[in-house]
C-alpha cells in the first residue's frame, strides 16, 4: 500500500517485532490481540523462534513475506532506528512504536527519538509513536494495541494521546453502545500528529464522527486548517486538556494578557467548526449522540417529562449552555393538549403528569408531534422513574422515531435518563435504536449544548507579506505605531511628536485645538498609570503647562500631541502572533476596563467580515454596540469590515509580534484610533 495512513488503519499483513509467547509480555498481548479478530495474515518477527502461538516467525522483515503493511514494535528503544531502517528496507510504509523511553524521559531519550526520525524519514517510513498505545480498526479486526478485544463497530473515530483514553473507549463501547470505527493513541508524536491522522478519517468513508483527545499541539496553524476542511464534511469533537497548567508570563500588553494560550486554542478550534467539549466523558457523549442522531441545526429545545421540576431544572441548564427552550405554537399546543389529561401541560416543557397507564400514548404522539412539528430543534423526553421502568413508554419513543424519519424530520432525539438501575434493560434498547440516553439533567444539558457549534469560517487568503519597516525589536516609538496605522489606511487621530515645550505649543496649534498630550518615554507603556497623558488641553498655555509636568515627574524626553477625539464608545483591538497558531485578532471593548472585564472575542487571523461581526456578537458588552440607553448606535457593518481590515493587514506583516490599538472611539459611523502600541520581532518567549 503506498498510502500510509490506509496501511495503518485497513492493513493486510501485519509484523510484529518483538513478539513472545510469554505470558504477560508486551510481544505477547499484542501478538494475542492480533490473532483474536484480524482478518488480515500475521507475521512475528523474531530471531530464533520457528512459530509463537500458532504464528509463523521470521528472523527479519527481510526474511518475511512482503509486502508487509503495518509493523507494530515493542522491542527496547535501543534497536530502534536500526528496525525503522529495517521497514523501509522492507517497503513497510508505516510503523506503530509502543515502546516507551524516549522524549518523555528527557534530554537523553529526546536524542534517541531525534535519530529514530531521521532514520525513518530517510528510507520514507512513518511512525505512530512512540510511547503510544497504539492503534485500533473494526473495519478489518485489528487491535494492535494493549486494550483486550475489538470494541463494537460503528462510526466514531477516537484520536488521543493518552493510552487509557483508548481504553475508556472500549469501556464506553460495552456500556453506552458506542461504536467506533478507528482508535488511535499518538504517544509522543515524533512524526505521525493529530493534523495527519484528522486529514485521513475526514475522508475514511468508515468514519462518521471524529473525537480527539488533544494534551498537546504540534502545529497549531496546520490543524485548524485541517479541521475546517474536516468539519465541513462530518462533525469533529475536541477536548484539549492542560488549558490552565501553562505558567503566565507577564503581560506588557492587553493583548498578551488576554489572547493566552488556551483561549487562543480554544478558539480556533471553535472557528475551525469543531465542537469544543471540556472533559473526557462529555467527549464520549457527544461524539456518540453525532453517530446515532442528526446534528443539531439550532438553538431551540423541547422537553417531554412527566416531572415538573427536572423540567425546570433541564430548562434552567439549557438555556445557561446557550439554547432555548421557546414557547410553542397554539396549533402545536392545541395537537399536544389532545393528548394530556385535563391537568397535564402543552407548554414547553410538554409535562404529562403522573398519569402512568397512559404514559406510553403521551409520550410517543408528543415526541412524534414536536419532531415533525418544525418549531424545534432538538426534542428531549425526560424519563424518570415510573417512566424509565415502562418498557412500553421506550418503546413508544422509538416508534415516534421511526414515524417522524419516514416523515422526513431531521430533528435530533435525545433522552434525559433518571432512573433505578431495575430499569436498565429499558435504556440499552433505546440505546440499541440509536437513541442517546443521558443520565440525569446537568449531563444532558452539556451534551446538547455541545452539539451546537457554529460551521467552519471561510478564511480569506493571507495578503502578501509587507516589507518590514527600519525599526528595532522591541516596543516600537509612538509616532513610528500611529505613522505605520495611518499609512496603512486606517483611522488615526492627527498627531505629531514635540521634542519640547514651544515645539508641542506650535504643533497643536497645528494641529487644532483641543489635543491630547502623551509623554514618550523608554520603557513607558502604561502611559495612564504613569501620569504621562494629559487630555483636552484647549491652548498653548494648556499644552506648555502639561509638557513641563512630565519633565518634572519623567525626565526629559518628546511628547505626542494628537487631536482630541470627541467622546465615543471605547473600544479595543489587538493582534498576537502565536508560535504555534500564527497571527490572531482580537476585539473587546476598550478603555481601562479591558482586562478587567476580559469582554473580548478572537479569531485566527485573517477574517471576513462576516467572522468579523460574529465577533462582535460574542461580546458580553453587545448591547453597548447597538446603543445602549440612549446613546447612538455603532455602525456594525464598518466596525467589522474594519476589524477585517485590521485582521488582514497585521496577517501580513509578518514583523509584528503584537499590537494594542485601546482605546478607539467609536461615533456611530466613524471611528478614531487614539492609542496604540506595537511590538517589532519575534513574539516573547514563553517561560
Amino acid at each position: 500500500m503506498s498510502d500510509w495512513a490506509t496501511a495503518l488503519f485497513d492493513p493486510a499483513r501485519v509484523a510484529i517485532i518483538g513478539a513472545s509467547a510469554t505470558t504477560g509480555k508486551v510481544g505477547e498481548v499484542f501478538l494475542q490481540n492480533l490473532k483474536r479478530d484480524f482478518r488480515g495474515e500475521i507475521v512475528a518477527i523474531h530471531p530464533s523462534a520457528k512459530e509463537l502461538l500458532g504464528v509463523a516467525c521470521f528472523p527479519s522483515l527481510a526474511d518475511a513475506p512482503a509486502p508487509v503493511d503495518l509493523a507494530v514494535i515493542v522491542t527496547p528503544p535501543a534497536a530502534l532506528s536500526g528496525l525503522v531502517a529495517d521497514c523501509g528496507a522492507a517497503g513497510v510504509p508505516v510503523a506503530v512504536v509502543i515502546t516507551g523511553g524516549f522524549a518523555e524521559t528527557g534530554p537523553a531519550g529526546a536524542t534517541l527519538q531525534a535519530s529514530v526520525v531521521a532514520a525513518a524519514r530517510d528510507k520514507g517510513v512513518r511512525i505512530v509513536g512512540p510511547n503510544c498505545f497504539g492503534v485500533v480498526s473494526t473495519s478489518c479486526g485489528l487491535n494492535a494495541s494493549l486494550a483486550v478485544g475489538t470494541p463494537r463497530r460503528g462510526g466514531v473515530a477516537l484520536i488521543s494521546q493518552s493510552g487509557a483514553y483508548g481504553m475508556a473507549a472500549y469501556a464506553r463501547a460495552s456500556e453506552e453502545a458506542t461504536g467506533f470505527s478507528r482508535i488511535v493513541a499518538l504517544g509522543n508524536k515524533a512524526d505521525v500528529d493529530e493534523s495527519d491522522i484528522l486529514a485521513f478519517l475526514g475522508r475514511d468513508p468508515q468514519t462518521r464522527v471524529v473525537a480527539m483527545l488533544l494534551e498537546s499541539i504540534v502545529d497549531g496553524r496546520r490543524l485548524f486548517e485541517t479541521l475546517a476542511a474536516v468539519a465541513r464534511i462530518k462533525p469533529v469533537v475536541v477536548l484539549k486538556t492542560g488549558r490552565h497548567a501553562a505558567a503566565k508570563r507577564a503581560a506588557a500588553s492587553h493583548t498578551a494578557a488576554l489572547a493566552t494560550d488556551a483561549a487562543i486554542v480554544d478558539a480556533a478550534l471553535r472557528q475551525a467548526g469543531a465542537h469544543v467539549v471540556e472533559d473526557g466523558l462529555t467527549l464520549l457523549d457527544v461524539a456518540a449522540a453525532l453517530d446515532c442522531q442528526p446534528p443539531l441545526q439550532g438553538r431551540r429545545v423541547a422537553i417531554v417529562t412527566n416531572s415538573g421540576g427536572t423540567g425546570v431544572e433541564l430548562t434552567d441548564l439549557l438555556e445557561a449552555g446557550g439554547l432555548e427552550v421557546p414557547e410553542l405554537s397554539g396549533s402545536l399546543q392545541a395537537r399536544l393538549r389532545e393528548l394530556l389529561p385535563a391537568h397535564g401541560s402543552p407548554a414547553n416543557p410538554v409535562d404529562v403528569t403522573t398519569d402512568w397507564p397512559r404514559f406510553p400514548t403521551m409520550y410517543g404522539g408528543a415526541v412524534e408531534a414536536l419532531m415533525t412539528s418544525g418549531e424545534v430543534d432538538a426534542v428531549v423526553p425526560v424519563l424518570l422513574q415510573r417512566s424509565a421502568m415502562i418498557p412500553e413508554v421506550g418503546a413508544a419513543i422509538v416508534d415516534a422515531q421511526t414515524r417522524a424519519r419516514a416523515a422526513g424530520s431531521t430533528t435530533p432525539l435525545h433522552v434525559c435518563w433518571v432512573a433505578p438501575r431495575a430499569a436498565e434493560d429499558n435504556r440499552v434498547r433505546l440505546l440499541e435504536a440509536g437513541v442517546p440516553c443521558h443520565p440525569w439533567p446537568a449531563r444532558a444539558a452539556r451534551v446538547l449544548s455541545a452539539l451546537h457549534a457554529s460551521p467552519a469560517a471561510e478564511t480569506p487568503p493571507t495578503p502578501e507579506a509587507s516589507p518590514r519597516p527600519p525599526l528595532a525589536p522591541g516596543w516600537a516609538p509612538a509616532e513610528a505605531v500611529f505613522s505605520l496605522l495611518a499609512d496603512a489606511g486606517f483611522p488615526v487621530s492627527a498627531f505629531n511628536m514635540a521634542t519640547d515645550a514651544k515645539d508641542a505649543c506650535a504643533k497643536a496649534r497645528a494641529i487644532g485645538f483641543p489635543v491630547a498630550l502623551k509623554a514618550e518615554r523608554a520603557g513607558l507603556l502604561h502611559k495612564s498609570d504613569a501620569g504621562a497623558v494629559r487630555l483636552h488641553l484647549a491652548d498653548a498655555g494648556a499644552v506648555e503647562t502639561a509638557f513641563r509636568d512630565f519633565v518634572r515627574t519623567l525626565g526629559p524626553g518628546p511628547a505626542l500631541v494628537q487631536k482630541q477625539a470627541a467622546a465615543g464608545l471605547e473600544l479595543m483591538l489587538g493582534g498576537r502572533r502565536d508560535p504555534a497558531f500564527g497571527p490572531v485578532v482580537m476585539v473587546g471593548l476598550g478603555g481601562v476596563w479591558v482586562e478587567a472585564l476580559k469582554d473580548v472575542a478572537l479569531r485566527l487571523a485573517p477574517i471576513g467580515a462576516g467572522e468579523a461581526a460574529a465577533m462582535l456578537d460574542e461580546l458580553k458588552g453587545r448591547q453597548l454596540l447597538a446603543g445602549y440607553r440612549g446613546a447612538p448606535a455603532l455602525d456594525i457593518r464598518a466596525f467589522a469590515q474594519l476589524l477585517a481590515d485590521v485582521s488582514a493587514w497585521f496577517a501580513s506583516a509578518e514583523w509584528l509580534a503584537e499590537m494594542d490599538v485601546n482605546p478607539l472611539i467609536a461615533n456611530s459611523g466613524s471611528f478614531t484610533i487614539v492609542d496604540a502600541r506595537m511590538l517589532i520581532g519575534l513574539p516573547l518567549v514563553q517561560p
